[in-house]
């Protein structure tokens, strides 16, 4: 399911592929030289350094969904026996499905477009092909910029719902019964005002991919999108908190609820003996489902550092741009990278 989500997102841009490492190579090459301005070498690294986030966020959104369809999995065994209400399999919701996660990617994927065309744009360079692409994920990323919000929200949604869980397991008379309650607080939802910030922060990079720029135009053009890919990163950070959140508790869960079902096998007619050999083998995985956790929540905190990056290197670009502490743009890139290089352990 990763690789088709990417190829959704990202693939139009790759149509472009290799004019975009022409334009690339021939920046990097006239930096040495010093030809350029400042601006298209703060361009070039911006873009190189942005393609490894979006590469990570894909790995890191599907994980994060297939850890709550194994959460479902856990529940469907833990309430399928129950009398009242009775279990309905056709009642779960997914926590991100294709579409959401399309929605957060091409999000990402326009700014790596966007970032390519500073380097386009400053390079004096006229490529068709990158063209194209950026006009194809500009126009695409409109087309869901009226969704990112309400599925975002959506999302803040379903992690409330399940925000709060108790399991309890009663034993045979003359022995304690278990109970393991896991709770967080409810995020709250997106606000109008938030929700309009954002549809306008889409539609404006959306804009600004579908037209056709000039390099005076740049210092303004970039100034003028600082706002607007603030907004959309922090939006992208609250969402992942939320996933953050959400991956801890369903991984609480599953572990609550697999111990409690190990440590009362036996006890009961309901809570009949298992293989020994079998309990054994399930008992060793515990360990390493914790493994799992620690893993995707490095992973999360990984890709919402980068987001986090992404701002404050754009903001640094705009500043530089407009001749203002370009020094302090160098260690933004810097920052920058690293966060993506950290990113893409995962």
């Amino acid at each position: 399911m990763q690789n088709k989500l990417k190829r959704r997102t990202v693939e139009k841009l790759g149509r472009a592929a290799s004019g975009c490492v022409v334009v690339l190579g021939l920046g990097l090459t006239l930096c040495t030289t010093g030809c350029l301005s400042p601006l298209n070498k703060h361009a070039v690294a911006l873009s190189a350094a942005t393609a490894p986030v979006v590469d990570g966020a894909a790995v890191a959104y599907n994980s994060a969904e297939s850890i709550h369809d194994l959460r479902e999995n856990y529940e469907a065994a833990q309430q399928f026996d129950a009398a009242s209400p009775v279990y309905n399999p056709r009642k779960i919701q997914p926590l991100l499905n294709d579409h959401d996660i399309e929605i957060r990617l091409s999000v990402l994927a326009a700014f790596q477009a966007y970032s390519r065309s500073l380097v386009e744009v400053t390079n004096n360079t006229d490529s068709p092909e990158l063209d194209a692409a950026s006009r194809s994920a500009g126009e695409g990323l409109s087309a869901l910029g009226n969704s990112l919000a309400p599925s975002i929200e959506n999302t803040l949604g379903i992690a409330s719902t399940t925000a709060t869980q108790t399991i309890v397991t009663t034993t045979t008379p003359g022995t304690t019964s278990t109970t393991s309650s896991l709770s967080t607080t409810p995020t709250p939802a997106i606000s109008p005002a938030v929700r309009t910030g954002i549809e306008t922060a889409v539609n404006a990079l959306g804009q600004y991919l579908v037209s056709k720029k000039i390099k005076s135009q740049l210092p303004a053009i970039v100034k003028t999108m600082d706002p607007n890919v603030t907004a959309l990163c922090q939006l992208l950070e609250q969402d992942l908190d939320t996933l953050q959140s959400q991956e801890q508790l369903d991984f609480n869960y599953i572990i609550n609820t697999q111990t409690l079902f190990l440590r009362s096998a036996g006890m009961d007619a309901q809570h009949p003996a298992i293989d020994p050999g079998v309990r054994r083998e399930q008992i060793m995985q515990l360990p390493e489902i914790v493994r799992q956790q620690r893993s995707a929540d490095m992973q999360l905190t990984a890709l919402k550092a980068s987001v986090v990056k992404l701002a404050m290197t754009h903001h640094a670009l705009a500043a530089a741009a407009q001749d203002n502490n370009p020094e302090s743009l160098k260690d933004k890139l810097s920052e920058l990278e690293a966060a993506g290089s950290n990113l893409g352990k995962f």
